[in-house]
């Protein structure tokens, strides 16, 4: 965010502003910032561009922001950088805060010393194409950015160069084979022979199987996270599917995919879970539980308001292909690195969900003997969390 300074020029003002000259080479950093400076300066670097910050002056420091603002550009001489510290703090204590911070630099330091303004322009798959997004709110959408794996690389190019090329990681043209896998786990919830997950009546939720369909109500104000544990890791390459409604509740409320890893007698706080979710309000959101917040949210066109959507990640090594009501819609790394094979969906506060035809496959290795696809029972667990950080920041 940035901080325009405007004066009445009066003969006070020209007289202090020469007295204040000697301050305008000053350079005062915290230390904290340090690294995150010296970053910035050998990308710069990369790029054929210099600077003599030492000598120039800059001052970043932690500051007591409002509004839910984490990072603020005075225009001053020299550039003076705020830093909430409520902010910095928060995103301390969760995977992904180096490159969070750094982010955060990266975009002051471009209004700072590259001069650059906000843009919030939009890559065909409907991310946001600068770090230098911000500014006022457009319909509400968050700034978060993901700003990690290959991505990292496109996004400081792009702050060097807003002419920089759309990378291919925004294309929404499939350009690798998505087929190969075999079914592993099936359930088609025609039956309570079929339903996999417990049918039963508790004082914090209820299962039933309604018309071909498991049905789950919460009775809870927490979210539900509700999976089964199966023979098949994450870490291969494997096809996850169902279909799911949400017909009533708040517009604003997520559901939809979790995959990944589960501690035994974990709270839900930074468990290593990832999650593709929606809302219908038309939004499509792609994180893991171990992040502060979640790395993007999409304007999703072909999400089924109310209705009945179909959800499909496809991972090949170490990347996740995302489709929504069998439209392709994103890709990026799986961010869970140890075995996990915890397979579910998650369920809004006091929510009524209806799930059916949900498939689990892996790929088929040259060779393997042919396995024939059939309902079992699973071990099924579920557990409650707090809602995800949803706080729109301002920078």
């Amino acid at each position: 965010m940035i901080s325009q300074k405007y004066f009445n020029y009066s003969i006070f003002l020209l007289l202090l502003s020469f007295l204040s000259c000697k301050d305008s080479n000053e350079y005062r950093v915290d230390s904290t910032f340090v690294d995150y400076l010296h970053r910035f300066e050998t990308e710069a670097s990369k790029r054929d561009k210099n600077f003599d910050i030492a000598s120039t002056g800059l001052i970043i420091e932690f500051a007591d922001l409002k509004d839910n603002t984490a990072g603020l550009t005075h225009y001053e001489n020299p550039i003076r950088i705020e830093i909430d510290k409520t902010y910095w703090k928060a995103i301390s204590k969760s995977a992904g805060a180096d490159l969070m911070k750094e982010e955060l630099i990266f975009h002051e330091l471009g209004h700072g010393l590259l001069n650059r303004k906000h843009l919030n322009s939009t890559l065909e798959n409907g991310e946001w194409k600068s770090i230098m997004c911000g500014g006022d709110k457009i319909n509400g959408r968050s700034w978060n950015i993901n700003y990690k794996g290959f991505r990292r690389e496109y996004y400081i190019n792009e702050l060097f160069n807003e002419s920089t090329l759309a990378p291919e990681f925004s294309s929404l043209q499939l350009m690798v084979d998505t087929t190969g896998y075999r079914s592993e786990l099936y359930f088609s919830f025609n039956s309570i022979d079929q339903a996999g997950w417990e049918i039963k009546d508790t004082l914090q939720y209820k299962t039933s199987i309604s018309n071909g369909r498991l049905k789950f109500e919460s009775k809870v104000t927490d979210i539900f996270l509700v999976y089964i544990k199966t023979k098949i890791d994450i870490q291969t390459d494997f096809s996850y599917e169902f279909s799911i409604q949400y017909p009533t509740g708040e517009a604003v409320n997520q559901y939809g995919m979790i995959f990944g890893f589960v501690p035994t007698g974990s709270e839900g706080i930074n468990d290593p879970v990832e999650y593709f979710t929606i809302n219908n309000n038309k939004k499509m959101f792609i994180g893991n539980r171990s992040w502060y917040s979640y790395f993007t949210e999409l304007n999703q066109n072909s999400v089924l308001s109310n209705g009945i959507n179909k959800f499909k990640v496809v991972k090949i090594r170490k990347l996740l292909y995302y489709f929504i009501n069998n439209t392709y819609t994103y890709c990026s790394e799986i961010e869970v690195s140890e075995t996990g094979n915890h397979f579910g969906f998650m369920v809004p506060p006091k929510g009524t969900v209806y799930l059916e035809n949900l498939n689990i496959s892996q790929r088929i290795i040259s060779g393997s003997p042919l396995k024939i696809n059939q309902n079992m029972n699973v071990e099924f667990e579920l557990k409650t969390i707090k809602p995800f950080n949803n706080t729109i920041l301002n920078k």
